[in-house]
C-alpha cells in the first residue's frame, strides 16, 4: 500500500495570512432585493438630506471629540459634564475661526476698489505690450460683432411686437428682513441641529453601538463588533492624519503669503487647511483665491509668479511625502473610488457631501466587508486586490497577455521564493485550467495554449536568473534541504497525459534540480512502447507521474503496471495535483507513494535513505 498523509491547506500567500470566507459565505453579484434596499436608502437619504447631513457631520465631529471626552472620563469627570465640555470646546473653536474669517473678509471688502483698479492697468499693459499683433482688439471686435448680431436676430424675431415692461414695487421692510433672515435663520437651525445631535451621539455612543449590533444581527455579534471597531478605527485615523496633513499644508500657505506680500495671509492660510478636506477639488479651490487675488493687486508678475509656485512646491510635498507617509492604508478605498464617491455625494447633499464624502465611503467599505449581501460594494470601491495571484495569473494566460502575466509572476517572486511560486501561484493556475476544461468551459486547444505560455513565463524567468532556487528557500520544509543519499539514483518526472501535465513534471524537475537532485522530464510516453525516449529505469532510480486531472486513477493504474514490468525495481510515485479533496482508489495504485503537492513528491525523493525503506508522502 503506497505511503500517504493527508495534505494542509497554506494558510499564508507569500508569508501574508489569509483569512477564509466562512463555511457558505461566497461572493456573488447583489440580489434584487439588495438592489432595491440600495435605491431606497438612496432616495431616502436625498430626501431627508437635511436631517441626514446633520447626523453625518455630528458622527464626523464625534469621532474628532472622542478621544477628549475618553480622556476627561478617564479623569474623573462625569460622562454629561466631559460631553458638555467637549462640545464646548468645539464651540468655541468653531466661533473663533469665524470671527477670524468674519474679520479677514470685511478687510478684503474694503479693498475691491483698488484691485478693480490694479485689474484694470494690467489689462491695459497687457493689450499695450501685445502691441501689433491686435490680438485683444480683435477679439473685443469679435465680441462687439457677436453681441451685434444677436441683437439684429431679437429684433427681427420681435418684428412689430409691443415691448412690455415689468416694473417690481419697491420692496417691502418684512420682504427684506425675511430675504435676509431667512437663510441666516436656516444655517443656525442646521447648526443647532448638529449640536444636538453631537452631544447625544457622545452621550449615548454605547447605547448606539448596541442598537448598531442589534440591527446588523444578534448572531453577528463578532462581526458586528468587528465592523464597527474598524469602521472607527479607519474614520478616526483618516480624520487625525487629514487634519495633521491639511495644518502641515494651511500653515506654511499662511506664512508664504504672508512673507510674499498677499492680503489676508490668515484667512488664505485657513481656508487652503479648510477645503483640503474635499478630496481633489479642496487643493485648487484653495489656490483659487490667492492666486487670484496676487494678479490683482500687484502691476506686475511676481507676487503672481510666487504665489503660484508656493501652493504647487507644497502641493507636491503633500502629495508625495506627507500623505503617503502618514496616510498609508487607513482609509482603505481605491482613488477612484474616491472620485466616484465624491461626485456621487456632491450630487446627493452638494458642497457638504463633497466634505463627507470619504469618511462616508470608509464605513461603506467596512460593512462591505463584513455584510456579504453588501459585499460587492467593498469589491467596487475598495483598494484590497479582489483576485488572488493564481487567480491574476490564469487570466493573463488565458487572454494571452504574456507581458501582465510575467509582470504578475515577477510581482510576486519579490516577497516570495520560487517554491513558493510553483505551489501558490503556478499549480493552482493549473488546476484552474484543468477545471476549466472538465466543464468544457475550456476547449483543448486552449489548454495547449495555456500551457505553452506557462512554459514561455518560467523559461524567462528561468533565463533571468529568478527562479533559482536557494538552499534556505526549502528551510521550512522538514527534511528538503538535506542531502540525499548516494544510492538513490537518477530521478525521471514522467507527463501523465496532458500538456498541463508537462508543466507540473517541469516544475518538479526544476524543484529537484534546484535542491541538489538533477531529474529528467519524458513528455509524451507511451506505455506500449517500453521505457524509450529516457531508458529503463533501475534499482534506486525514482519516477513520479505528474498528473492535473482531478481523477487520475484509471490512468495512473495503467501506466504504473507498465512500469512495474519494464522496471520492477524502480520507485513509482503518482503525483496527483488536483485530486480536490477525494483520495479514493489511490491506495490501490501499484506504486509505492502518492503525492499531492509538489512538497509531497519531492519529499519522496530527498527523504528516501535506503532501497527497502520508504518514505512517506507530505502534503
Amino acid at each position: 500500500m503506497p505511503d500517504t498523509l493527508p495534505r494542509t491547506d497554506p494558510v499564508t500567500v507569500a508569508g501574508v495570512p489569509v483569512t477564509p470566507l466562512a463555511p457558505g459565505v461566497r461572493p456573488g453579484p447583489p440580489s434584487l432585493v439588495t438592489a432595491g434596499a440600495v435605491l431606497v436608502t438612496i432616495g431616502a437619504l436625498y430626501l431627508g438630506r437635511d436631517i441626514f447631513i446633520a447626523f453625518a457631520l455630528a458622527i464626523l465631529f464625534a469621532f474628532l471629540l472622542a478621544p477628549l471626552t475618553n480622556r476627561l472620563r478617564r479623569w474623573g469627570a462625569p460622562r454629561a459634564l466631559a460631553v458638555l465640555f467637549s462640545v464646548g470646546f468645539a464651540a468655541v473653536v468653531v466661533a473663533v475661526v469665524a470671527v477670524v474669517v468674519g474679520n479677514e473678509l470685511y478687510l478684503l471688502a474694503s479693498n475691491i476698489p483698488d484691485y478693480q483698479y490694479t485689474i484694470r492697468e494690467k489689462l491695459a499693459g497687457l493689450r499695450e505690450s501685445a502691441g501689433g499683433s491686435g490680438v485683444f482688439e480683435r477679439l473685443s471686435q469679435m465680441a462687439l460683432l457677436i453681441g451685434r448680431e444677436i441683437g439684429m436676430i431679437n429684433t427681427e424675431a420681435a418684428g412689430d411686437a409691443v415691448t412690455v415692461t415689468i416694473r417690481q414695487p419697491p420692496p417691502q421692510p418684512l420682504a427684506v428682513l425675511d430675504d435676509f433672515a431667512g437663510p441666516v435663520v436656516g444655517a443656525i437651525a442646521s447648526a443647532g441641529l448638529v449640536v444636538v445631535f453631537l452631544f447625544f451621539v457622545l452621550l449615548e455612543r454605547e447605547d448606539l453601538r448596541d442598537r448598531l449590533i442589534r440591527l446588523l444581527g444578534v448572531g453577528q455579534v463578532l462581526r458586528s463588533t468587528q465592523a464597527l471597531d474598524e469602521a472607527g478605527r479607519r474614520v478616526s485615523r483618516y480624520l487625525l492624519m487629514q487634519l495633521v496633513v491639511n495644518t502641515a499644508y494651511g500653515v506654511p500657505i499662511g506664512v508664504g503669503l504672508w512673507m510674499i506680500g498677499v492680503p489676508n495671509a490668515l484667512l488664505w492660510g485657513l481656508l487652503a487647511g479648510v477645503l483640503r478636506f474635499i478630496p481633489y477639488l479642496g487643493p485648487f479651490l484653495a489656490a483659487l483665491f490667492p492666486v487670484t487675488l496676487a494678479f490683482a493687486i500687484d502691476p506686475g508678475w511676481t507676487m503672481l509668479a510666487w504665489t503660484a509656485a508656493l501652493f504647487l512646491v507644497l502641493e507636491v510635498i503633500s502629495n508625495n511625502v506627507l500623505e503617503p507617509m502618514l496616510y498609508g492604508s487607513s482609509t482603505g478605498i481605491s482613488s477612484l473610488a474616491i472620485i466616484m464617491a465624491a461626485i456621487f455625494w456632491a450630487t446627493l447633499w452638494g458642497p457638504i457631501g463633497l466634505l463627507l464624502s470619504t469618511p462616508l465611503t470608509v464605513c461603506i467599505v467596512v460593512i462591505g466587508r463584513y455584510v456579504p449581501q453588501l459585499e460587492f460594494l467593498g469589491i467596487l470601491l475598495g483598494n484590497d486586490p479582489v483576485l488572488a495571484p493564481e487567480q491574476r495569473f490564469y487570466q493573463r494566460l488565458v487572454a494571452g497577455n504574456h507581458e501582465e502575466a510575467l509582470e504578475v509572476a515577477e510581482d510576486y517572486l519579490e516577497d516570495a521564493t520560487p517554491i513558493a511560486f510553483f505551489q501558490e501561484v503556478v499549480v493552482p493556475a493549473l488546476q484552474l485550467t484543468e477545471n476549466d476544461h472538465e466543464s468544457r468551459a475550456l476547449d483543448a486547444d486552449l489548454r495547449r495554449l495555456v500551457a505553452e505560455r506557462v512554459e514561455r513565463v518560467l523559461t524567462e524567468l528561468d533565463e533571468d536568473g529568478q527562479l533559482a532556487i536557494q538552499p534556505d528557500d526549502a528551510a521550512g520544509e522538514e527534511g528538503e534541504g538535506e542531502a540525499a543519499p548516494a544510492e538513490v539514483g537518477r530521478v525521471v518526472c514522467l507527463a501523465g497525459r496532458t500538456p498541463l501535465d508537462a508543466v507540473a513534471a517541469g516544475l518538479l524537475a526544476r524543484w529537484l534540480t534546484g535542491l541538489g537532485r538533477p531529474a529528467d522530464v519524458v513528455i509524451g510516453f507511451d506505455p506500449r512502447e517500453g521505457s524509450a525516449g529516457f531508458g529503463a529505469p533501475g534499482a534506486g532510480d525514482a519516477v513520479a507521474l505528474c498528473y492535473l486531472h482531478a481523477r487520475p486513477q484509471t490512468y495512473a493504474r495503467y501506466v504504473a503496471r507498465r512500469l512495474r514490468r519494464l522496471a520492477p525495481e524502480a520507485r513509482l510515485i503518482v503525483v496527483a495535483l488536483n485530486m480536490g479533496e477525494g483520495v479514493d482508489g489511490m491506495d490501490r495504485l501499484p506504486v509505492d507513494g502518492t503525492a499531492f503537492s509538489l512538497a509531497a513528491a519531492v519529499e519522496h525523493v530527498i527523504r528516501r535513505d535506503g532501497a527497502n525503506r520508504r518514505p512517506a508522502a507530505v502534503a
